[in-house]
């Protein structure tokens, strides 16, 4: 099942064509090109990609943000991959979660991850040169934040976990 989001700035679960469980990319943060991004979203990627140095270790850049999410991309090396030269699966979670810790930040508010929930669900070769970590914000209430993440090979386009993450936010009026 896709999202696509309603006027309520909520997901709605859409099947696909072909029935894959993709996220329908085309209405999230695939439409909103670096270009096209407000400076405040620009600005956001920049300080992200150049003060937070858990991100540099694990060679993943912010590249896209929106309003209901965000992508995140990261440089496969030798340091990506587990003992069986596959990318380690430690890697593909922290993607989801940064993108999806990402695109709730874009509020300017502060946020810490609650709970989460991931699956794997296909084995990527060490041999990809990229991968992409795309999050579409389901609910934003005002405490509360929930998001759901793909990690996916961005060539093909093939899904290979998928996860949701619950985060609270720091900044909330009590």
């Amino acid at each position: 099942m896709g999202e696509q989001m309603n006027g309520a700035g909520q997901a709605n679960k859409t099947s696909g064509p072909d029935g894959s469980g993709q996220m329908d990319r085309t209405s999230q943060t695939d439409k909103t090109a670096p270009s096209e991004m407000s400076a405040d979203f620009k600005e956001q990627l920049r300080r992200t990609n150049e003060t937070n140095a858990f991100m540099r270790h694990n060679h993943i850049r912010a590249v896209k943000l929106s309003d209901i999410g965000a992508r995140v991309e990261a440089v496969i090396n030798g340091d990506s991959l587990n003992a069986m030269q596959g990318i380690h699966g430690g890697l593909m979670f922290i993607m989801a979660e940064t993108a999806a810790g990402l695109a709730v930040r874009n509020d300017g508010r502060k946020y810490v991850t609650l709970d989460s929930s991931f699956r794997f669900i296909s084995s990527a070769a060490g041999s990809v040169p990229r991968l992409a970590a795309e999050s579409l914000i389901t609910k934003r209430g005002r405490t509360v934040c929930f998001c759901r993440s793909q990690v996916l090979e961005p060539v093909s386009g093939k899904i290979l976990a998928e996860g949701e993450f619950t985060f609270y936010c720091l900044d909330a009026a009590v």
